[in-house]
């Protein structure tokens, strides 16, 4: 007798037209718009692109994916930054749309200006490059040299960030599907065996580029770290790629913020990677939990913590009392 497919497994054809959705979503809110005012306005004001960069992206991240079926569940609420403050914005890289994710987190949310990098895809996206070429936004060819060109531009700029700020990019380096994962668990199983066998039990992201964001964060030595974790925008692109880890069928898209104070982020080069891992641990047990919560509707409401109370974390606490932020059971990283 054959097994029958659990029901909140999607169907190949209806994931594979969402994914068709996203795109045409993605063209009529952000491609074209882009084009037209581009090639209306005829200008390189550089204040004037990030704002209709921040806008598009806007636009396409809310009204664009509700119209594709999505619902963005906030986990809680964007860190309230100290006035002044720049910011290292670190993030998971899963998904459609990450240039306009980066774009809507530090521009719509955090309030400031975006430096970041990505990869060059002009004949794909000819309207994204057009709208980046006066922003502190590098694009590289990911060839063998692209990584390296990339980090020496993050390096760059977090020896000078400026009070409103933010240096942002995904430190995992790649998109999390089975074939990074098993070509990050190679290269490390070569280089770190005793980090591999740690990284082996991380499920929903790839274990982070420790080395390079070390370095970011010994010269941005005035800045706040912000982590976010999302999930769910990436199970339609199952139809093309194996993600690594089963869709959960319900359009739903978690998005969640970690704020660590610049006081409490370390600084020292070991340091800040095993801090970086346990973070990222912490960000794929949260993953774990987020993908198996019930609709919204039938879920009993969290507790009232001090950190809601405020509008953000308690400085220092970087969310550890909340259960929807630091999950109790993501894998320790083993101590050097």
């Amino acid at each position: 007798m054959r097994e029958s497919r659990p029901a909140t497994a999607p169907r190949r054809g209806t994931a594979l037209w969402h994914c068709l959705r996203l795109g045409w979503i993605y063209l009529t809110h952000f491609e074209l718009p882009a084009l037209r005012a581009l090639l209306s306005r005829r200008t390189r004001d550089v204040h004037a692109h990030e704002q209709l960069f921040c806008r598009l992206s806007h636009r396409l991240l809310t009204a664009g994916v509700e119209k594709a079926g999505f619902v963005l569940e906030r986990h809680n609420a964007p860190p309230s930054i100290e006035p002044g403050r720049p910011v290292v914005l670190l993030v998971r890289h899963s998904g459609p749309f990450n240039p306009q994710l980066l774009a809507l987190l530090a521009c719509h949310e955090l309030g400031r200006s975006l430096i970041s990098v990505g990869r060059l895809l002009p004949a794909l996206d000819p309207a994204l490059a057009l709208l980046l070429r006066p922003l502190r936004v590098a694009l590289f060819r990911w060839n063998r040299h692209g990584p390296a060109r990339a980090m020496r531009f993050l390096i760059h700029h977090a020896q000078r960030l400026g009070p409103d700020d933010v240096l942002a990019y995904f430190p995992e380096g790649a998109h999390m599907t089975a074939a990074g994962r098993r070509t990050a668990l190679k290269a490390l199983h070569t280089s770190d065996p005793e980090r591999a066998a740690w990284a082996r039990q991380l499920r929903y992201v790839l274990p982070p580029v420790t080395a390079g964001t070390a370095r970011v964060l010994a010269q941005a030595v005035d800045a706040d770290v912000v982590i976010v974790g999302h999930t769910g925008l990436e199970d339609p692109l199952g139809c093309l790629t194996d993600l690594g880890y089963p869709s959960t069928g319900d359009r739903r898209v978690h998005l969640n913020w970690w704020h660590t104070p610049a006081a409490a982020v370390p600084r020292e080069p070991a340091a800040a990677a095993a801090w970086l891992d346990q973070r990222w641990a912490a960000m794929d047990a949260w993953i774990a939990h987020a993908r198996t919560l019930p609709p919204p509707q039938s879920r009993p409401d969290p507790p009232v913590t001090a950190a809601d109370r405020g509008g953000g974390p308690v400085p220092g606490a970087d969310c550890a009392d909340h259960p929807l932020r630091t999950p109790t059971t993501a894998p320790e990283r083993p101590q050097r």
